[in-house]
């Protein structure tokens, strides 16, 4: 997989061997081309950014784009995540465990509505549920960690799992992590076969392990290392 982006010399490519880091200088440069990326994650459709297969062919992958920002709530249990989590529980129960979860709630349904009865109130509760809505009773959710590793490494397990997007960008993840810390998320993205890309305002100087880069000075110079 590859990406033009229209205001710069070199298209990117992604694979499954190493990171792509990009170190932009240029703060004007470096705000464009994250709100490019938001946009595009927030489903517009965009010229500027051109994602194509080796072959020339466009991939419409916009709604499988995904930008992490803040770094302090990295949103593990998002509608997103938990809605594609559920729906891989459900079609991992064999009917007669469909049929127990249905009957458990039937039991719980008839007592609750006798309950209601009481009330002289038009109160409704709806029965008419698939199994996706009586497993979301379960309030299922991913455990959060207090380090800022150990929930980049859960991501990339929680993305391998459900298959939720093409492509993970992260924006200034280098003044979180240290370079050993770095190099074992990467690692484990490209054990996983998860893309990810690092973008950062500033320039880290030569690549460690792992990494592709493109670095953008303050005069749009571009280096490729």
């Amino acid at each position: 997989m590859n990406l033009k982006i229209s205001y710069f010399d070199n298209n990117l490519s992604f694979n499954n061997e190493s990171i792509q880091v990009i170190e932009i200088e240029n703060k004007k440069m470096f705000y464009r081309l994250i709100s490019d990326l938001v946009l595009l994650k927030n489903g517009e459709k965009l010229n500027e950014l051109y994602f194509f297969d080796d072959k020339n062919e466009e991939l419409n992958i916009g709604s499988r784009v995904e930008v992490y920002v803040d770094f302090f709530q990295i949103d593990l249990n998002s509608k997103k995540n938990i809605s594609a989590l559920t729906k891989k529980i459900s079609s991992n129960l064999t009917d007669i465990e469909k049929d127990e979860l249905f009957n458990s709630f039937k039991k719980l349904y008839k007592s609750f509505n006798r309950i209601l009865n009481e009330f002289e109130l038009p109160i409704v509760i709806n029965d008419n549920l698939i199994i996706e809505d009586i497993l979301k009773l379960f309030k299922i959710s991913f455990k959060a960690s207090n380090d800022l590793l150990d929930n980049l490494l859960l991501l990339i397990e929680i993305e391998k799992s459900l298959n939720l997007n093409e492509i993970l960008f992260f924006i200034n993840l280098k003044q979180y992590l240290n370079k050993d810390e770095l190099e074992e998320l990467y690692k484990y993205a490209i054990y996983n076969s998860i893309k990810i890309v690092l973008i950062d305002s500033q320039s880290y100087g030569a690549t460690i392990n792992y990494e592709k880069k493109l670095i953008i000075d303050n005069d749009l110079e571009e280096y490729v290392l």
